[in-house]
């Protein structure tokens, strides 16, 4: 019986990259479309916040960029440089867009702070006028928060059905754009109310900025944790190691297995490397085909509420006597 090595000669994934290429490129028009208005009416206000959003909106495009790219490579079969494919790409495009997420929420965490240490110092300059300037940037405001929530969703729908962590990731930067634009709403309306009032609400723009920061970093937690076993070659964990067991034990011919390692190949891939026991009197043939068997078996395995796939089986066969567990 002849068992196929791992990850035939497969192309290139068109159809995947293609789908992911699709939802991104959708991600980058509207992210141009929202820094133009954001900096255009930012301008036209004088609103640093409003400013600084668009700048923000731009490192969304790093991330898109970043996706456009990776996906071409981490779809790619393996090839005789990289026998086990090149799955870990995209756990590690998942992790560098993590840690851009998290970046952006220190940047805004330390903008607010340091606003907030000037103003103490300096006397406030009273509340601004209102203008058709002020409602436009309002409007801009709450278009991009819209915007960018329904691209978060649309964006995390197509990257749970494709499967693809670095997809999920950069629909959280959407996210984090959304939440990015609340401040300037809260300041610019705030400010023309207080304007109405004759007050000065300038301290709300700091303190929502240092909240929507945490947030970002709480969210750059929360995709990088997941990915961080995979390239670290963690386990996959004891679910999928109990059905790999009780798998083995279930097989006809086995008498006993250990030395079980697992690891993760990409985002949903596994690697499962055992040895086996077989009855010591059989052939070299027969314990081949138990091993088999034993491959066969956990290459099918599916297990409920679990969308690790494993991909790969390397079964190491020993001698042993009937009965011996």
């Amino acid at each position: 019986m002849k068992i196929p090595p791992f990850n035939d000669s497969r192309p290139l994934d068109q159809a995947l990259v293609q789908s992911i290429s699709r939802v991104t490129w959708a991600g980058v028009w509207v992210n141009l479309v929202l820094i133009a208005a954001k900096g255009l009416s930012g301008w036209w206000v004088g609103s640093r916040t409003l400013l600084a959003d668009a700048v923000h909106s731009l490192s969304d495009l790093f991330t898109d960029a970043v996706v456009l790219v990776g996906a071409r490579y981490w779809a790619a079969p393996a090839d005789a440089d990289h026998p086990y494919g090149h799955g870990k790409i995209e756990t590690l495009v998942t992790l560098i867009i993590a840690l851009a997420l998290a970046l952006v929420g220190l940047f805004l965490a330390y903008g607010a702070l340091l606003a907030l240490y000037r103003a103490a110092f300096e006397p406030s300059a009273g509340p601004a006028p209102v203008t058709p300037a002020t409602w436009a940037a309002l409007a801009v405001a709450l278009v991009s928060i819209a915007a960018k929530e329904i691209l978060y969703r649309w964006t995390t729908a197509w990257g749970k059905a494709l499967k693809s962590s670095a997809l999920v990731a950069n629909a959280w930067h959407h996210r984090s754009d959304a939440l990015s634009s609340i401040p300037p709403v809260v300041t610019i309306g705030a400010g023309a109310v207080g304007a109405f009032e004759g007050r000065d609400f300038w301290f709300l723009d700091p303190l929502g900025t240092v909240v929507v920061a945490v947030m970002l970093v709480a969210a750059a937690w929360k995709v990088a944790r997941p990915n961080l076993g995979p390239l670290l070659d963690a386990s996959v964990g004891r679910k999928l190691n109990a059905a790999i067991r009780a798998t083995m034990a279930a097989t006809p011919g086995v008498l006993s297995g250990h030395k079980l390692r697992t690891r993760f190949l990409g985002a949903d891939a596994a690697e499962v490397t055992l040895h086996i026991q077989v009855d010591g009197r059989l052939t070299v043939a027969e314990g081949h085909r138990i091993a088999a068997e034993v491959k066969y078996r956990l290459l099918a395995l599916a297990v409920p509420g679990l969308e690790t796939r494993i991909v790969d089986v390397l079964i190491h066969v020993e001698p042993g006597e009937p009965g011996e567990a």
